[in-house]
């Protein structure tokens, strides 16, 4: 094997040994973790819109659709 060759493939080991490792470190990231899992409570989000929506018909007159 050429001198080259085994510095890429050490590179390449090295690289996929430092990935596995940060991986293992942050929690969404590892294996089995479930990606499609939200733990999102999106209420605020719900109200703060409705709020606008309110706020909107509130501005816009009757008459002005008449």
């Amino acid at each position: 094997m050429s001198r080259s060759r085994a510095f890429n493939r050490t590179n390449r080991f090295n690289a996929k040994r430092k990935r596995k490792s940060l991986r293992s470190e942050v929690p969404c990231l590892q294996e089995g973790s479930n990606k499609d899992k939200k733990n999102i409570d999106n209420s605020k989000e719900l109200l703060k819109q409705a709020s606008n929506r309110e706020i909107l018909m509130d501005l816009i007159e009757p008459d002005a659709f008449n």
